[in-house]
Formats: C-alpha cells, structure tokens, sequence
C-alpha cells in the first residue's frame, strides 16, 4: 500500500497533469515528477519530497519505474540517484503530460 506524507507543504506533485490524469496514486506522483522535471537527477529523499511520498513508497515503485524504462538510475558514488532515463517510453509520458495540461488549460 503506498503512503502519502502528511505534510503542512503542498508537495510539487500534487494538481499536476499526470496526477489529474491518473489519479492520486504515489506512482502517478512519482511520473509527475519525472516527466515535468527531465533532466533533472534526486535522490530518494528528494522524489519523496517532491512527490509526497514516503521514502519507503519511492523504493517500492523505483525498480518498476527503471523496467520500465521511464527511469535510471544514476551511481554517484555516494547513493544513487535518479533521473527520467532516453526512451521512448520516457518521451510518451512527457508528452502525455503536455498534451494532458493543454486539455486541463483549454477546459478551465
């Protein structure tokens, strides 16, 4: 079961495109903030941030997310990080994501 983190804080993740879209869901979050942030590496404690999630939910869903192949992971050294990896299934999602809030501007 995935959790949400109760915070006072509006986490980034939420009233975007792909949250609309999918639903509230931690892996809806978690590709939110993968497809409007590319480029971009986190650590788990920042997608956790970011997407609202616990920590543990970010870990529960990163190997789904790398299999398949809107992620990778990047090794720093340190710990790893994450970013939205060069496929084809990457590209989709961001796409997704930019037609979906074209619909949600058009609507309003």
């Amino acid at each position: 079961m995935s959790q949400t983190v109760n915070e006072e804080k509006e986490a980034y993740a939420d009233d975007t495109p792909l949250v609309e879209l999918f639903g509230e869901g931690a892996r809806a979050r978690l590709l939110s903030v993968f497809a409007t942030k590319r480029g971009r590496e986190f650590s788990v404690t920042e997608l956790s941030r970011q997407a609202g999630v616990t920590r543990k939910t970010v870990y529960d869903h990163l190997n789904k997310l790398e299999k398949l192949g809107v992620v990778k992971s990047v090794d720093t050294g340190q710990a790893n990080r994450y970013t939205t990896a060069d496929s084809e299934v990457a590209e989709k999602l961001y796409e997704l994501n930019g037609v979906t809030l074209q619909r949600l501007l058009d609507s309003e």
